[in-house]
């Protein structure tokens, strides 16, 4: 069984698997040795051939695969969570994995930085310190307050674990209304609305699926109260980002913490850079590169494990729900 390593030759090297690293995990493992055969390629002008001849596929760029003559090919492990671009173009047949879960432990710390910076009002102060301004306020402790978190998957129930140790109420909003999470409840997807009045700190770490592509539009984004402040760290097609910009401009909420946009890089001359209460990270604060691959390399050798005895893959993605 041959294994094929796509690397991204515009990526950084500390996420590049080389032949050689994945050849010794499979070495080691009595399950994997000698079973399979390896190559590896960063040169896109290369792939095809590289594709028409691998039956597993390790990627760590995006590929259209229907674009490739792929005869051989079962399955491909994926590097990202999110897979809306590689579901538009995978093949029939072809079992998709993701790397759900990987981002969890610092994901989650940011999420809790992101509330406590609303709780401790570090966007207004950011704002007033670039104007000069002496504007001091008073709140209290973060306990007790209402964190809805959207999405309770790897990074959301990891999230959801530091803000209730934290005293935070969260309530976590899945599809089905059911999670394992450490949330004080949990509730449907459709039943969002009646608990956007009482929120003080919306956390999305939902994907891009026809179901939640402008979840968030303008009306929802009115439900919010004003003390509310947005954290958002799943797709950005997820939310109205004009509707939270005229929100934010008009005070009507208290604040945004973003770390995606509907167009990365943003251009310079985007209205968001000037956003008041907004605080911008350049999609890189989910991400460990010193530890990230090897949470990558960890689920894929499962994975293999698995695979060799047909048993469930970890991280399989539902075709048809899109995560």
């Amino acid at each position: 069984m041959h294994i094929h390593i796509e690397n991204d030759a515009s990526g950084p090297l500390a996420l590049h698997l080389s032949r050689e690293r994945l050849q010794q995990q499979l070495d080691a493992h009595p399950k994997l040795r000698s079973h399979f055969t390896l190559t590896e390629n960063s040169d896109p002008a290369q792939t095809a051939p590289f594709l028409a001849n691998c039956d597993l596929l390790w990627s760590g760029r995006k590929l259209a695969l229907d674009a490739f003559s792929t005869p051989r090919l079962r399955w491909v492990q994926v590097m990202s969570a999110g897979v809306e671009q590689w579901l538009a173009h995978l093949p029939k047949g072809v079992t998709l994995t993701n790397a759900s879960g990987v981002h969890g432990d610092k994901g989650a710390e940011f999420i809790l930085m992101a509330a406590l910076m609303f709780n401790f009002g570090i966007p207004g102060f950011l704002q007033d310190q670039a104007q000069r301004l002496w504007r001091p306020t008073y709140g209290g402790c973060a306990r007790g307050k209402t964190v809805l978190l959207l999405g309770v998957g790897g990074i959301g129930a990891a999230a959801a674990k530091l803000l209730t140790a934290q005293g935070y109420r969260v309530i976590g909003v899945t599809r089905s209304g059911q999670c394992d999470a450490d949330v004080a409840r949990c509730i449907r997807i459709d039943a969002i609305d009646d608990v956007l009045p009482q929120v003080d700190v919306l956390v999305s770490t939902l994907p891009l699926t026809p179901q939640t592509e402008m979840l968030f539009d303008r009306r929802r984004l009115d439900l919010l109260p004003a003390r509310a402040g947005i954290v958002i760290v799943g797709r950005a097609a997820v939310f109205d980002y004009a509707a939270m910009r005229e929100n934010l401009c008009a005070g009507e909420l208290a604040g945004a913490v973003l770390d995606v946009y509907p167009q990365e890089p943003l251009p310079a001359d985007d209205a968001l850079w000037n956003t008041p209460g907004v605080v911008m990270t350049p999609h890189c604060s989910l991400d460990d590169h010193s530890a990230y691959l090897e949470g990558c390399l960890e689920v894929f050798i499962d994975n293999l494990v698995r695979y060799r005895s047909g048993d469930p893959l970890r991280n399989q993605v539902d075709v048809e729900r899109g995560y």
